[in-house]
C-alpha cells in the first residue's frame, strides 16, 4: 500500500520538476511580477480607507479638543490620553499611506526587462518583500483606526 503512494508523489515530484524547468526565463520573471502586483492590487484599494479613517480620526480629536476646553481636571486626564492614542492613529495611518507611495515611487517596471532574469528574480523578491510590509502597515493602521472608532 506505501509503495503505490511513493510512486505517485515521487511521479508528481518529477512532473513538478519538468515542468518548472519547462519555463523560460521571462516566463519567471512575469510570475515574479504578476506575485508583486497582485499584493498590490490587493492593498491599493485600501488607500481610500486609509484617508477616509484618517479624517474621522482627525475629527474625532478636534471633537476631544473642544471637549476638554470644557471639561473638569479628570476629564481633562482622560481626553488627553484617548487623544494622544488618536494622533498615534493618525500616524500610523499616514506612514501606511506614505509606505505605499514611496513604493510606488521607487518601483522600477522598465528596469526589470533590462536586466538579466536572476536578477530580475532578486529584484522582484525584494519588492515582494517590501510591498509585504506595506500591507501589514496598512491592514494594521486600518484595524486599529477602525477599533478605536467602533468604541467611541
Amino acid at each position: 500500500m506505501i509503495k503505490p503512494i511513493r510512486t505517485v508523489f515521487v511521479l508528481l515530484a518529477l512532473g513538478g520538476l519538468f515542468w518548472a524547468c519547462g519555463k523560460s526565463d521571462d516566463e519567471t520573471v512575469k510570475e515574479a511580477e504578476d506575485e508583486v502586483f497582485a499584493i498590490h492590487d490587493e492593498v491599493m484599494p485600501l488607500i481610500d480607507d486609509v484617508m477616509k479613517l484618517r479624517k474621522r480620526v482627525k475629527a474625532r480629536i478636534t471633537t476631544l479638543d473642544s471637549t476638554k476646553a470644557a471639561g473638569s481636571a479628570s476629564t481633562t486626564l482622560r481626553i488627553d490620553e484617548e487623544r494622544d492614542q488618536a494622533q498615534r492613529i493618525v500616524r500610523n495611518l499616514s506612514e501606511a499611506d506614505s509606505l505605499m507611495m514611496n513604493w510606488m515611487d521607487q518601483y522600477k517596471t522598465d528596469t526589470i526587462a533590462k536586466l538579466p532574469s536572476e536578477d530580475a528574480l532578486r529584484y522582484l523578491d525584494g519588492q515582494k518583500e517590501k510591498i509585504t510590509d506595506v500591507k501589514a502597515k496598512i491592514t494594521g493602521s486600518l484595524t486599529e483606526a477602525g477599533q478605536y472608532l467602533q468604541k467611541k
